[in-house]
């Protein structure tokens, strides 16, 4: 009854705006109200959210609205938010015990919210669950693994954390491991994927577990498109043609090949992903974190931030992110772009008038601006990758 009422105020106030607008545009404040509208209509899924870390690390109960963090159920019902593919990240510079024990505490974090909050959280491990959540009115939290290294050498792993409730693995972070070579690693040692990569690719596609290429090399890419059987994924990767030199986002020609496989490319919203400069400026800001060893969340290390702000472009704004998902369009097709913001991943770089997950009817309202149909909009919030009708990402090989 409730989501036939949704749908009834929707078609309503596209009416007005339409009897009220037809020789004129719409105006910002009726644009934006638009895409809130939308955005509480159709079930919208990002698909790379690093809340259990950020929990982990700075303990609080996202199962209301908080001061800290970037996600919580609150602000994500505020915008729209219906499906967030949690992340479950392993850093890289972990051994293989330690990777398993951190993997197993942000496991036990998303479980506990389902556990005690069964009203508001819900796993889901195939897309059409998180269709009967979104029907229920639940906020689901499948679970996913950025860096496959926790495999280890253990192929059986594999079919272990499709036990668990996995839904795709990152294959590596930030430095390559035993299954390939990473986009931000200098040392390569397979040059793409390891014949361990192989079998793992294999593995994945035989039990159902999405293959993710974010932070991938591009041979490895290559390799994997080449190798898998199933589609493959880009969960938090944003176009290279806007920042050129940066690997860790996806050529145009990648971007055609995923496509090519019936795979989905998710931009990701962090600064450093959309605006060449910023991501200029960013690099440089990690480098002296990681370098000095200041924290940027310390005194000395916001301080430093807010100085080098004064002087240096670091912000992007939320039109970037449309003019990513734009080229994903022209080069793909609306059946082969989402969302994948990277929030609670990034640091402080998110653009401005998206700074948490309330923001999505931002970028909702300039997709409009920019001449996008309901429909089209419905495939990027994500019904290119649940499944609900058409010609859908598939979770698993049939």
């Amino acid at each position: 009854m409730k989501r036939s009422i949704s749908k009834l105020v929707i078609f309503i106030t596209v009416l007005l705006l339409i009897f009220s607008c037809s020789k004129r545009e719409l105006t910002e404040e009726q644009r934006m109200e638009l895409a809130r509208e939308i955005c509480q209509d159709l079930l919208l899924l990002d698909s790379h959210i690093d809340w259990p870390e950020s929990v982990l690390l700075n303990p609080r109960n996202i199962s209301k609205k908080n001061s800290t963090g970037e996600f919580d159920y609150e602000r994500a019902k505020m915008g729209g938010l219906n499906a967030v593919l949690s992340v479950l990240y392993v850093n890289y510079k972990y051994d293989l015990k330690k990777g398993r024990e951190t993997f197993d505490s942000l496991y036990t974090i998303v479980n506990s919210y389902i556990k005690d909050y069964p009203e508001k959280f819900a796993q889901a491990i195939t897309p059409d669950e998180i269709s009967r959540n979104f029907k229920k009115g639940l906020l689901s939290i499948p679970l996913c693994l950025e860096n496959g290294s926790i495999i280890g050498n253990d192929i059986n792993y594999v079919s272990y954390l499709k036990e668990l409730g996995i839904t795709y693995i990152t294959l590596s972070h930030n430095r390559s491991n035993q299954i390939g070579d990473a986009n931000a690693d200098t040392n390569r040692p397979w040059k793409g994927l390891s014949p361990f990569g192989e079998k793992v690719v294999d593995e994945m596609n035989r039990v159902g577990i999405l293959i993710d290429i974010s932070h991938s090399s591009d041979k490895t890419v290559i390799q994997v498109l080449k190798k898998s059987k199933a589609p493959i994924i880009a969960t938090h990767s944003s176009c290279r043609h806007f920042t050129p030199g940066y690997e860790r986002n996806l050529s145009d020609e990648l971007i055609k090949e995923i496509a090519k496989k019936e795979g989905v490319v998710m931009v990701a919203f962090g600064s450093m992903f959309l605006d060449s400069t910023c991501s200029k400026n960013i690099n440089y800001l990690i480098h002296y974190f990681d370098s000095t060893g200041v924290s940027y969340q310390s005194e000395e290390g916001m301080q430093f931030i807010q100085e080098f702000w004064q002087n240096n472009k670091i912000i992007a704004k939320a039109e970037h992110i449309v003019d990513h998902i734009d080229h994903v369009v022209e080069l793909a097709g609306i059946n082969h772009v989402g969302l994948g913001s990277d929030f609670d991943g990034v640091g402080p770089t998110m653009p401005e008038k998206v700074s948490d997950v309330s923001a999505y009817p931002v970028i909702v309202a300039e997709l409009l601006n920019r001449g996008y149909s309901k429909k089209d909009i419905e495939k990027i919030l994500g019904k290119t990758i649940y499944g609900c009708g058409g010609k859908p990402l598939t979770w698993q090989i049939h």
